[in-house]
């Protein structure tokens, strides 16, 4: 409520805490501070760091379906989905370590408003892993009895792989310019009535505008905006990735007691990009823009493995 005050919460007032506060890079050392600190719940600091607090709640509910299936011969597959949903009105203390960031708080006092879709929510994510022994050399169904050329050449391959399909993250809209006046607390912009922030197309054919960035506008000073904590209609690009792996085997010993396997593993074996975030910053000059990638080129990689 006491935003309402507009500009009076700026103006100087004697400070009780002076000269109690002695560091002098302080806005409390001072003789005067401003109205809106004194109006803080603990006006005394100029900053409370909070590590740990149990302060948030969430609610989550999924669908898991897992299917698997082992076939003779050295084959099997296993498919496993998720259809999701995580609510939360905060997200982690360590946003630095999350890859797109996270939705903040703008209003501690009013954590209601906050909630939201989670910062790593995902409606959807199906993986799906195979391994199959191909079936050519001694003791499988083709060439069985081949000679030792066949087998050196055709016999004891296999391959397996995993396929990774994944929804993207919500993207949190902030401003890159507060002027809440709140000490302490953030901003997120407003979101004009009606507007379909959603844009259709590809994601290449989006990079330099991936969603309407029209429809944000930033708050009248001494107020909050009316944008989510997290969007619910806007997500990250989504992760498709495909890794493969091919192995041979060498039998160094009767009855398997030692053998060698070569193997030539492939991640993102389609060399496919998986777009980064774009600019979730309301004023910023890359709003709404994609300007990175969140994955790795494709890697090859080769390897022998004894076993004994």
């Amino acid at each position: 409520q006491y935003l309402s005050l507009g500009s009076s919460l700026l103006q100087s007032v004697p400070n009780p805490y002076y000269p109690y506060v002695t560091n002098p890079t302080s806005p409390l050392s001072q003789p005067t501070v401003q109205l809106g600190q004194l109006l803080r719940p603990y006006p005394e600091y100029n900053g409370i760091g909070v590590s740990g607090a149990g302060i948030g709640d969430s609610t989550y509910n999924s669908l898991q379906v897992k299917a698997q299936k082992r076939f003779a011969a050295g084959v099997s597959f296993l498919v496993a989905y998720t259809h999701a949903k995580l609510i939360s009105n905060t997200d982690t203390l360590t946003t630095w370590l999350e890859s797109g960031g996270a939705g903040g708080i703008q209003d501690w006092n009013n954590l209601k408003a906050e909630k939201s879709l989670a910062s790593f929510d995902v409606p959807d994510r199906l993986v799906a892993s195979y391994v199959l022994d191909v079936p050519v050399g001694r003791g499988r169904k083709f060439l069985a009895h081949d000679n030792a050329l066949v087998e050196a050449t055709l016999g004891g391959w296999g391959v397996e792989g995993i396929t990774t399909l994944q929804s993207g993250f919500p993207l949190h809209i902030t401003t890159n310019s507060n002027n809440s006046n709140s000490f302490g607390g953030g901003q997120r912009p407003n979101v004009i009535a009606g507007c379909d922030n959603y844009t259709s197309g590809s994601i290449t054919s989006r990079l330099n505008e991936y969603f309407d960035t029209s429809c944000f506008v930033q708050p009248a000073a001494f107020t909050y905006g009316d944008e989510a904590r997290n969007d619910p209609h806007l997500r990250s690009p989504g992760l498709a990735n495909w890794d493969f792996t091919a192995y041979k085997n060498f039998p160094l010993a009767p009855e398997n007691r030692a053998s060698l396997q070569f193997r030539a593993e492939f991640f993102n074996i389609f060399n496919r990009v998986q777009f980064g975030y774009p600019g979730q910053s309301l004023g910023a000059s890359n709003f709404g823009q994609i300007t990175s990638q969140q994955n790795t080129p494709r890697l090859v990689q080769f390897a022998l493995r004894l076993s004994f």
